[in-house]
Parts: structure tokens; C-alpha cells; sequence
């Protein structure tokens, strides 16, 4: 073995007085284990070699993800409570304009009637009150909400839950509205403007000033905090103002 100082009974681990048998089964074992080989075979294989290739690049892609990831966390842990609030105050004023007064940012006092198609709004059912709590899960504390007699509504969006229970006796309601929210990382406590609407005229009646507290939640046995409003007209649209506390 010229050029090779390596002791060729080491490399293919026989003794000094082996056979020519069990010299050749040592060296197909150690061919047979040889990652060369087995590179070989992959590569040369275009079927197994795309397979390879695939895995590999999945694998970089993720590692590449984890450490965009890291890098975004150590950027977040880096910025200053200023910096912070000013991404989510931006984040809440263009969700305020996405949805608008009419779909439950911010109070509203204007026209509420509905005639047909040329009214302003119809009342909110799952998917605007799911708008509104993400509303409020970016830190909003001022929301308009409107609802039908007709119905009685729970939805849950991340922390936030809300509950309408209408007063209506088909509806399982005993004349007054109840209206509940839930958060379940802290205190829900609001207070709500009031008011039944004509849905065909747009007249306000029956204006209150209302707090909101846990007695009637116990009640029902739902969690949160209630407010609750005595239907006293034969309107059957109600708005409440609210303002977070």
C-alpha cells in the first residue's frame, strides 16, 4: 500500500491470520457500511435524490422560520413601552376606521332606522360582534352595539365573550334585555346609554343610563359582567352605547 502508513489488518479489523474468506466478508461488511457508498446510491438514484433534496430544503426552511422567529421575539423583548404602544395604538386606529361607527367602533347617536335597503345599518348578529371583540381585544373602551328583538346571541372571540338575551317571551325572555361581557384576563366592568329604536322611523325611546355589575350574571350563571334594561315600547330594535371602565 504505497503512500498509506495504516496497518490494512486495522482498517479491515481481521487478525494476521486470516483467510482470504474472511478477509473478502470484512471488506464487503465495511463497503456495505461505507457512507460513501451510501451517498453514492442515493445520488445516483434521480428519484431518490429529489426526495433528498426536498427533505433537505424543508429542513433549512424550518431552521431558516425558527430563527426568524427568535429574532422577531428578541426584537419585541427589545422594544421600549413607547414603542410598544405606539404599534398598537396604530394597530387600533386602523381598526377603527376599518369598521366605522356603524360597525361598532366608538359611540354613535345618529340615525339607527333600517328601511330596506336604503337604511343605515341592520342589527349586529355573530360576525359584527365577533368585529367588535377583537375591537376590544386591541384595546378599545368605547363601542355602539344594536340588536333585534328576534334574537338571542353568545360569541367568543380570543379573550372576549359577549351575551344578548332578548326580552321577548318566544325568545325565553321575562321583558327585560340582558347584556354580558367576559374577559378572561381581567375585569369586564362598562357602563351603557340605552336606548329602543324604531326600525322603520329611527325614533329613540326608553333612553337609560346604566352600570354594569355581576349579580345578574350569577344569576344565569354566566360569568362577567351584566347590565340589565327594561323593554318598555313596541319597538323592536334596542342600541347600547358602552364605555369600558
Amino acid at each position: 500500500m504505497s503512500g498509506s502508513t495504516a496497518c490494512p489488518y486495522e482498517i479491515l479489523g481481521v487478525s494476521d491470520l486470516a483467510d482470504e474468506a474472511e478477509i473478502k466478508s470484512a471488506f464487503e461488511a465495511k463497503l456495505a457500511s461505507c457512507n460513501y457508498l451510501q451517498a453514492y446510491e442515493l445520488l445516483i438514484d434521480a428519484k431518490k435524490r429529489r426526495a433528498f433534496d426536498r427533505q433537505k430544503t424543508d429542513k433549512k426552511e424550518k431552521e431558516y422560520q425558527l430563527k426568524i422567529e427568535q429574532l422577531e421575539k428578541e426584537c419585541e423583548k427589545r422594544k421600549s413601552p413607547d414603542e410598544v404602544k405606539i404599534e398598537n395604538d396604530e394597530e387600533l386606529e386602523k381598526m377603527r376606521n376599518e369598521l366605522g361607527e356603524l360597525g361598532g367602533a366608538g359611540h354613535y347617536w345618529g340615525d339607527d332606522a333600517y328601511r330596506g335597503w336604503i337604511g343605515q345599518r341592520r342589527c349586529m348578529k355573530k360576525d359584527e360582534l365577533k368585529n367588535v371583540l377583537k375591537l376590544l381585544a386591541a384595546g378599545e373602551k368605547k363601542i355602539n352595539l344594536k340588536f333585534s328583538v328576534l334574537h338571542n346571541l353568545k360569541v367568543t372571540e380570543g379573550e372576549w365573550a359577549i351575551q344578548f338575551k332578548s326580552p321577548m317571551e318566544f325568545s325565553e325572555g321575562d321583558g327585560n334585555y340582558y347584556l354580558f361581557f367576559q374577559n378572561k384576563e381581567r375585569e369586564s366592568k362598562f357602563k351603557a346609554t340605552a336606548q329602543e329604536i324604531g326600525q322603520l322611523n329611527g325614533e329613540e325611546e326608553n333612553r337609560r343610563e346604566l352600570r354594569s355589575d355581576k349579580d345578574f350574571s350569577e344569576f344565569f350563571r354566566i360569568q362577567g359582567q351584566c347590565i340589565k334594561y327594561k323593554k318598555a315600547t313596541e319597538y323592536c330594535t334596542v342600541r347600547f352605547n358602552i364605555t369600558f371602565l
